[in-house]
């Protein structure tokens, strides 16, 4: 017993992964999940749970690395596919901050992309895919490959605070401090009050 502990320790170990942490009341988090899962925390790119008997125990992956459910790990952020969603209750269809053919569905907290049909592209004010003549779409996008001199912002999709740095061509989500914006012309936070915004 002692043997197999140890060997689950040193497995969860190699692979940048924490089992220890605040154990959280049993919710729906983990139904469905097999012991010794880990499933995503939707409320943060960095977090995640270990499910054991249906209670899921907080943890979080170290530095910079985001966590990959499909993989089981902590990975560089550009490898994950990880949107937060502004409100964790309902359904909202938000643009791709990239691709104009995708769109991110949040529900219930948590974000799936999805794809419009080949010749269609995601209408941003109406919040459906169009056939491609009807959607304006000039989208900004990441560069294939890094410059290390040039940091390639992206302005946010769904709220004012919410901005994209590009990394490896992938578009990372990120926020501004509480109580700051994103000024894509500047290309910093600043205070509400010098940014216009249009994004609600």
């Amino acid at each position: 017993m002692a043997f197999t502990v140890l060997l689950i320790s040193s497995v969860l170990a190699t692979m940048g992964l924490e089992v220890y942490g605040n154990v959280i009341a049993p919710t729906n988090l983990c139904a469905g999940a097999p012991d010794g899962y880990f499933v995503r925390d939707v409320t943060d790119c960095q977090s995640y749970y270990y499910c054991q008997n249906g209670v899921g125990t907080y943890n979080r992956c170290p530095g910079e690395f985001y966590f990959n459910e499909l993989s089981q790990l902590c990975d560089y952020s550009d490898k994950v596919m990880c949107h937060i969603c502004q409100q964790q209750t309902g359904v909202q269809i938000l643009p791709h901050p990239q691709q104009c053919d995708q769109f991110i569905t949040c529900s219930g907290g948590a974000s799936y992309v999805g794809q419009c049909t080949e010749g269609y592209a995601f209408d941003r004010r109406l919040k459906v895919c169009n056939p491609l003549a009807r959607v304006n779409c000039e989208q900004q996008r990441c560069p294939a490959q890094d410059n290390p001199n040039v940091v390639v912002y992206l302005p946010g999709v769904e709220r004012c605070d919410e901005y994209f740095i590009c990394r490896s061509g992938s578009a990372i989500q990120k926020f501004c401090a509480p109580g700051l914006y994103w000024d894509e012309v500047k290309e910093y936070c600043d205070v509400q009050e010098n940014v216009q915004c249009l994004l609600h």
